[in-house]
């Protein structure tokens, strides 16, 4: 047990909710309990200090948490978010190999400390890949919400920096932060810094942050599963590819996976089999963001019109919505960019 003082200490500061001197207390009874050899109770108490995080958050809307995330140095702009997801692998569709996969993956993450007292390392690093609006962060979301942890969300463009040196630094500082807790830490867009240091047109900056961000992945041994997804995985550095421990890739969707999450998003409304038919005949070929998209426009005309059936004529608007959406996006996207036109 953790010394009598720092347990006084403890309970002193949870009266006082002082949240950042609890969490100073925390860490000190912690570190001590790491000193007496005791690491797996010091990786619970490390563990159940992270999802309080989540639960502080949860009642206080996101506003505060016991520290407050990395900033850019020169924007003063956060360089990560903290969500909680509460989106789950029955909301989705998968197939069955991409599920196989996660589901041994997050076996393994909750056997953590079984693995270790026996040698072994559990899957800490997945690579998400695939064309945009094709499931690679809604599925991130949903190993969070599966494994009941918090999710660090780094999205590139908010740690890139156009100050020498300045990105590199950034990415620690993620790191740094990520070592706090456990999380599941999802780099969005890899690909802007994850890029072949061979790629004659990219300068020598971006060659130190792809070396520094390797050496930072190398080293990370927080207890958290690190997801990074790309739509341009043909981009990425070689060396990144080695150090992820599964691949998954996320494709367009069949038909059947289009009726799937047709039927799975219109739930909530009287749809007949025809009417989910015709709208999987019309969106084929479509990303399932831009199925989901189509499925939210037609349910939201039913609840401002007060109905809980769905009509043709809501189907009608949704898809033309739809094929607007789609042409101006066409016409203003170049033809060797994203594979699909819409964002997950």
């Amino acid at each position: 047990m953790a010394r009598a003082d720092l347990l006084k200490k403890l309970f002193e500061t949870y009266q006082r909710r002082d949240d950042a001197a609890f969490r100073s207390v925390a860490d000190e009874i912690i570190e001590e309990e790491r000193k007496k050899q005791h690491p797996v109770l010091a990786n619970e108490l490390q563990r159940i200090l992270a999802n309080g995080v989540r639960s502080l958050q949860d009642a206080r809307g996101l506003s505060s948490s016991f520290d407050p995330v990395p900033m850019d140095s020169d924007r003063r702009t956060p360089l990560l978010a903290i969500r909680t997801p509460d989106r789950y692998f029955e909301d989705l569709v998968l197939d069955e190999g991409t599920r196989s996969v996660l589901d041994r993956v997050m076996v393994e993450v909750r056997g953590w400390e079984i693995l270790e007292a026996n040698g072994l390392t559990p899957t800490r690093r997945l690579l998400f890949c695939g064309p945009s609006g094709c499931g690679k962060t809604a599925c991130a979301e949903a190993v969070a919400a599966e494994l009941g942890l918090p999710m660090l969300y780094v999205r590139f463009d908010s740690v890139v920096s156009s100050l020498l040196g300045e990105t590199a630094a950034n990415i620690r500082k993620v790191f740094d932060y990520a070592n706090r807790g456990q999380w599941v830490v999802f780099f969005d867009e890899f690909d802007a810094i994850g890029r072949s240091r061979d790629d004659a047109t990219e300068h020598g900056e971006i060659k130190r942050v792809v070396n520094s961000f390797l050496q930072l992945l190398d080293s990370f041994d927080g207890r958290s599963l690190v997801i990074a997804a790309t739509n341009f995985e043909q981009v990425l550095d070689p060396a990144i590819w080695r150090r992820f421990d599964d691949v998954v890739r996320f494709d367009l969707p069949d038909a059947a996976g289009l009726e799937a999450l047709v039927r799975k998003r219109l739930r909530p409304l009287q749809v007949t089999k025809k009417q989910v038919s015709s709208v999987v005949e019309a969106i084929g070929g479509a990303s399932f963001a831009e199925a989901e998209r189509v499925c939210l426009d037609a349910r939201k005309r039913c609840a401002l019109e007060g109905t809980t059936k769905l009509r043709n004529e809501d189907i009608k608007a949704a898809l033309e919505r739809f094929r607007y959406r789609r042409d101006v996006l066409e016409r203003a996207t170049p033809t060797d960019s994203a594979p699909s036109v819409d964002r997950e």
